[in-house]
């Protein structure tokens, strides 16, 4: 990232969920309900929390056996929360619920528990935020030439219970352009930059490498992936998703290009250059470690969706799904951010963020296709949930469906989405993490908008009359209008949480990850100093 330039069915979100009905004079059912108290825990152990909650209402027998269990509660509350469960550890299941819980609590109130500035000092390239680790390139002060930098600094932030750590590394040995990072692995893939512009090679290399030692990964068959590059890339980023790595980047004179690679066999699984893409495409964003999306501009503007599989001929174009139609004629720049991916659940830590449940934040700027037609340029900011791709690739594989479908705005969009009047543009990256969004007012003020509206009444902590944040949830439908733009009000109902509290004031970004919020007060142009980071700890 460039300054500025339990299974899915375990843990999906609860909202409102059905009464199960159940046929008293079934035998089947009779006997379940019949089995002794420690036999229908034994059972319901290996059911998704959904599920769990969902027995807890046919019947007062089952609603006592199940909240009598510690087991069967942390299942609950994991699928409420959209987490999954940690590998084994010494920390028993009951420590686990009331760590969850009181993340919750946290969350909920938006009340963190500590204020932490961590040194960061010195002029920022690339940066990331991942797993709790922020992460940079930078070159040593008052040094600029076109070589990229080799300096990089790791901190492990700060948490609850962890005061956090400093890796500096005043020379990784090659020249970056840019880099991404998955802590859960100890992965680093650094995107080579020629130094100088000397090297007259026309591929461009990404070196596979351990975050804690510098050295080749171990699982990675081959040091370094490449990719062709026939002329200077002026723009390009990076991103990780489990076995996988792909990077867009745009050449001069050229098309934009997507390569993605599984690292660990060093085998290519998509390249496409401008000629094999759609035109006047965006950006490019993983849904998972097989399918992603991009933004096209044209027609009034789309999501398509592709998967992929293990070789460049198994790469599938499943859906498109249009956004809102429009009046006139306009191109549309759409830019998607989602929150970084993580392969597994790190260490030392109880529970983790499932990473099928995540928003998007899509910015669009409507531009005016005929350059003699004076006209503003708005922008949008439109937000949804993974599940909406997700379902159209399995719609997909079930039909058998031979085209890619068509969706219409009216059909995912007012019910599934959420649009929102662009306020400021967001200057550092990292601002989604799961349904979580940071989101900049014009007032200078950051207030954090949670997607994970929950229904239940299980475990509500109610706020506080001395309480700093002012908490609302918006659960009914809202209207953009834009006369020159839409030929009427474009109506979206996507509930969320809008938290706010004075202390998110005076920075140019604010960062978020499971635990954290991170403030930045430096401004993201290249070379910027970052001075300190302002972590709120939840």
């Amino acid at each position: 990232m460039i300054a500025p330039k339990l299974d899915t069915s375990q843990t999906t979100a609860v909202g409102s969920l059905p009464t199960i009905k159940v046929d008293m004079k079934d035998s089947g059912t009779l006997t379940l309900i019949l089995l002794p108290s420690e036999l229908l825990i034994e059972i319901l152990r290996h059911v998704d929390g959904r599920s769990i909650l969902r027995c807890s209402s046919v019947c007062r027998k089952l609603n006592r056996v199940i909240d009598s269990s510690t087991e069967l509660q942390y299942h609950i509350e994991l699928a409420l929360d959209c987490m999954l469960d940690g590998p084994q550890s010494t920390v028993i299941v009951a420590d686990r619920l009331e760590q969850l819980r009181t993340l919750r609590r946290a969350w909920t109130l938006f009340e963190w528990k500590k204020e932490v500035q961590v040194p960061m000092h010195g002029f920022c390239h690339a940066y990331e935020l991942v797993g709790g680790v922020f992460a940079k390139t930078f070159s040593p002060a008052g040094i600029h030439n076109q070589s990229g930098p080799r300096k990089l600094i790791s901190s492990w932030l700060p948490s609850s219970s962890d005061p956090g750590h400093t890796l500096v590394r005043k020379d990784i040995g090659i020249s970056t352009r840019d880099f991404a990072i998955d802590p859960s692995q100890d992965l680093i893939a650094l995107v080579q930059c020629d130094d100088n512009f000397m090297n007259n090679s026309s591929y461009t290399d990404v070196h596979i490498r351990t975050i804690s030692s510098n050295v080749k990964h171990p699982e990675a068959s081959s040091p370094v992936l490449s990719t062709l590059t026939p002329s200077t890339i002026t723009s390009a980023f990076i991103q990780i998703v489990d076995d996988v790595i792909g990077m867009m980047f745009w050449m001069e004179f050229e098309n934009p290009r997507i390569t993605i690679w599984n690292w660990k066999t060093g085998q290519v699984l998509d390249d496409r250059d401008g000629d094999n893409l759609p035109s006047h495409i965006s950006d490019f964003s993983f849904i998972s470690n097989r399918a992603y999306m991009i933004t096209r501009g044209i027609e009034g503007g789309s999501i398509q969706i592709y998967t992929f599989g293990e070789n460049q001929h198994e790469i599938t174009h499943v859906a498109s799904l249009l956004l809102p139609p429009l009046k006139s004629r306009h191109l549309v720049h759409c830019a998607i951010h989602t929150g970084p991916f993580v392969a597994k659940c790190l260490p030392n830590t109880p529970f983790w963020t499932n990473q099928e449940e995540r928003m998007y934040v899509l910015s669009m700027q409507y531009i005016q296709a005929d350059p003699s037609v004076p006209s503003a340029r708005p922008r949008f900011f439109l937000f949804f949930k993974n599940s909406t791709p997700l379902r159209y690739i399995r719609k997909y594989r079930e039909q058998g469906e031979a085209n890619p479908i068509a969706v219409r705005w009216e059909e995912w969009g007012p019910r599934e989405s959420r649009m929102l009047q662009h306020q400021v543009p967001y200057q550092w990256l990292r601002y989604v993490h799961g349904y979580r969004v940071v989101f900049p007012l014009l007032s200078g003020h950051m207030q954090v908008l949670d997607f994970n509206v929950r229904k239940t009444k299980r475990h509500v902590f109610p706020q506080q009359p001395d309480s700093k944040a002012s908490i609302e949830v918006v659960d009914y439908p809202s209207a953009i209008v834009s006369d020159g733009i839409f030929p009427g009000p474009v109506e979206t109902s996507l509930p969320y949480r809008v938290c706010r509290r004075d202390e998110l004031k005076g920075f140019s970004g604010v960062m978020i990850d499971e635990q954290r919020l991170i403030g930045l007060k430096s401004p993201s142009f290249a070379d910027g100093d970052i001075k300190d980071l302002y972590v709120f700890v939840f």
